[in-house]
């Protein structure tokens, strides 16, 4: 280890300061925002402070084993420990990485430790409860242990890659080829102990011998929860993942390590082989339910850090070789293929300046074209959005590339590492900044958390699901009064019990609640209910209620708790009093109530429009749901509710406006298209309702009351055959209306 960290005097200086200045950047950016990379990050964290108590979590697939095992001990003084213990792991990864570069040549090689440290992605989990900076350090450790020749340790480094990520098995190859080069042949056993190990104690504790083989090869036949990706999802992204540094020399280094055997073995093709096998996963296989998330791909960046670590030498390289000789160089004057002319005017003049920078300014070309599309949550690529800053970045590094052509050679030697460096920094500073994982989600779950925490509720036997709910608000996800968000736990729960329902983790992973489930159940109160602005993330909570005459009494000292001032809960109380109580008269206060205390809480207008709908008040109700509106125009069940109203009151092309309207914004609501059809089937436009129909139906087709007004409209229109047919499958969906008018439909009685 006194070795890693020797560095030459004249790489001193940039090494250190470059080390500093990560140091304190990646810490700050830790500490600033609690905000963790993705939602795994507080669930490993979750699981792995539990793992004394809970020996399960040692050896479970999702939290990778070597995570636990070296974060078990640190875990119990706090999470703080985290981004100290990984920023650490991240200077052994860059100085080992740094030492490779040193054993090659490689110019500039203390700009090794910045490429992996600054690639954004990289940059992003390396402060979080993530294990893909176990795999790059394990990976920039066995490369620089291989070349020291320490073959006991670069077996193990090798054999602890499949604890960190279970995918990087597949790399082993990469260490038996070395080992039996040096006739190691007994030090390959040690790429198989830490995987043994894993397997016997995960054999003990669950008390299956082949549980590993369970989770793994065994479970290749099931189907893959996150479903599979395009081919071209890394490809289509990577450029995102890495920044524009590495986007723009990485090319221009892949000749220099073809010509440098060790280098085209142990890091161009790991770099191919780890690509393709990640795109293989994601694309086809179910193993390990790969779903293509971009930072799934990150442990094979030493190796493309290295590759433009060979690029930047390259083009340093050319642009500082400046004398040569034209009187020893032999041109033919009458060459016939002007192909072979110019390559010797080439090598003579330039010294491969030409094809160099013909190849740098190809990768702006292909940022221009492929990458400048926003990329949204580290996944999602939005091309209604434009982000440029990939094409900025790649621009000004030809641009730098450009002028170092006429710059003297003291100059470049300070400048051009220089120039890269703020690039790097720059970019991934800007994309990665402190908030970039924060999200309108997030916040509302955290203002969630700190209501239940202020309240009588954090003393309740609690079922929810959200990793962030505990994050954020310093709960033990483990603790003896927390259970998860499903329907047996439910059923069980006592009288008095929470449950926090989200539209993101109660219906899926560990979920199967549904966004009406706890709606329909008649001993579950929704006491409380926040939306994030744009609606597209709901969190609410309910309160176990067994007997109809506490309901009031349950509301109000929630109310209580909230000091009055929280308009969701009086809207809750307005549900109950309109829904379950029946009273509407209290229900209209509950719900003027909310918007007394917050004049742009639209639910509140909601309310209240629905209770004028109740009392058959339409015209009434659509003015509520239109001050709702001018507060969100896009809030969808404002725009539901207000079209049904205006359909009841007769209002057929308002309706059809409205509706239209909501079908733009929720393309896959059939409730929408339905109404919308159902709109232009009361204006007696047959067409235009048969095609909104067709849309509701794409969208859901179990709407039995959708088959039969098609088949209805079909029968008016003598399509007799057709109507017969879609009224048979209104029926088979149990549309009792249905079953009866087929014998007048289809003209018999079956």
């Amino acid at each position: 280890m006194k070795n890693l960290f020797s560095v030459s005097a004249q790489d001193k200086k940039p090494l250190f300061i470059i080390t500093g200045i990560f140091v304190i950047v990646n810490l700050i950016w830790a500490f600033y925002s609690d905000n963790t990379w993705d939602d795994d990050c507080p669930g490993r964290f979750q699981n792995t402070l539990n793992a004394f108590s809970n020996p399960e979590y040692f050896v479970s697939l999702w939290n990778r084993p070597l995570f636990v095992v070296i974060f078990a001990l640190p875990a119990q003084l706090g999470a703080w420990t985290i981004p100290v213990i990984q920023t650490f792991f991240s200077i052994v990864g860059g100085f080992s990485l740094y030492k490779v570069a040193k054993f090659h040549n490689l110019k500039f090689a203390y700009l090794a430790f910045p490429l992996l440290a600054l690639q954004p992605f990289v940059f992003g989990v390396s402060k979080y409860a993530m294990t893909e900076p176990l795999a790059i350090t394990l990976i920039a450790l066995s490369l620089y242990l291989q070349t020291r020749k320490k073959w006991v340790l670069f077996a193990l480094c090798g054999g602890l890659l499949p604890l960190a990520r279970l995918e990087l098995a597949l790399f082993f190859p990469f260490y038996i080829i070395p080992l039996l080069k040096h006739k190691g042949y007994f030090k390959i056993l040690l790429l198989g102990i830490p995987g043994l190990i894993w397997a016997g104690s995960a054999a003990i504790i669950h008390d299956n011998l082949f549980w590993i083989l369970d989770q793994t090869i065994w479970k290749e036949s099931k189907e893959n929860r996150y479903g599979h990706q395009n081919w071209d999802t890394y490809l289509s992204r990577y450029a995102y993942v890495i920044g524009p540094v590495l986007l723009f020399f990485s090319a221009l280094g892949v000749p220099k390590i073809l010509k440098n055997k060790q280098l085209a073995i142990y890091v161009l093709m790991p770099f191919l082989l780890g690509f393709f096998v990640y795109t293989l996963f994601s694309w086809k296989l179910n193993m390990g339910n790969a779903a293509g998330f971009l930072r799934n791909i990150i442990p094979i960046s030493p190796y493309l850090a290295l590759i433009c670590l060979s690029g930047i030498t390259t083009w340093y390289t050319y642009v500082s070789h400046r004398n040569i000789k034209l009187k020893n160089t032999k041109i033919p004057k009458k060459a016939v293929n002007w192909v072979k002319k110019a390559k010797l005017y080439n090598k003579a003049l330039s010294n491969g300046k030409f094809y160099g920078f013909i190849l740098l300014a190809s990768m702006v070309i292909i940022a221009l074209v492929y990458f400048t599309s926003e990329l949204q949550l580290h996944h999602k690529l939005n091309a209604k959005n434009k982000d440029y800053a990939l094409l900025i970045g790649t621009s000004a590094l030809l641009l730098i590339s450009t002028i170092s052509l006429f710059l003297k050679r003291s100059i470049l030697q300070i400048g051009f590492p220089i120039c890269i460096l703020i690039v790097l920094f720059g970019y991934t500073l800007i994309v990665e900044h402190p908030m970039a994982n924060s999200s309108e989600e997030r916040e509302i779950v955290a203002q969630f958390s700190g209501l239940y925490n202020k309240t009588y509720l954090k003393e309740r036997q609690t079922h929810v699901n959200h990793p962030w709910f505990f994050w954020t608000g310093g709960l033990n996800r483990h603790a003896e009064n927390m259970s998860y968000m499903v329907q047996d736990s439910l059923k069980k729960a006592p009288n008095g019990a929470v449950a926090v329902f989200e539209t993101h983790y109660s219906h899926r992973l560990g979920g199967n609640i549904s966004q009406s489930y706890l709606l329909k159940q008649k001993d579950w109160l929704e006491i409380s209910r926040l939306w994030t602005p744009k609606l597209n993330f709901r969190i609410s909570a309910f309160e176990k209620v067994k007997e109809k005459k506490n309901f009031e009494a349950v509301h109000d000292k929630y109310i209580k708790a909230t000091d009055s001032l929280e308009p969701t809960a009086f809207f809750c109380q307005g549900q109950t009093y309109l829904n379950k109580l029946k009273n509407r008269e209290l229900a209209y206060k509950s719900f003027a109530y909310s918007v007394k205390i917050d004049s742009t809480y639209c639910d509140g207008f909601l309310g209240l429009g629905l209770v004028r709908v109740q009392q058959r008040k339409f015209k009434e109700a659509i003015v509520f749901f239109n001050q709702g509106l001018k507060v969100y125009p896009k809030h969808l069940n404002l725009l539901l509710n207000k079209g049904t109203a205006q359909l009841n009151s007769k209002q057929f092309n308002a309706a059809i406006k409205t509706f239209s309207l909501a079908g733009e914004i929720s393309p896959k609501n059939h409730q929408a298209w339905f109404y919308l059809g159902l709109a232009y089937q009361q204006s007696k436009k047959p067409k235009k309702a048969l095609k909104a129909y067709e849309k509701c139906l794409n969208a859901n087709a179990k709407n039995a009351q959708a088959w039969y007004n098609v088949a209805m409209i079909q029968m008016s229109t003598k399509q007799q055959s057709a109507a017969c047919k879609n009224i048979k499958k209104a029926a088979a969906l149990g549309l009792k209306s249905a079953k009866q008018a087929i014998p007048r439909i289809c003209g018999d009685k079956k």
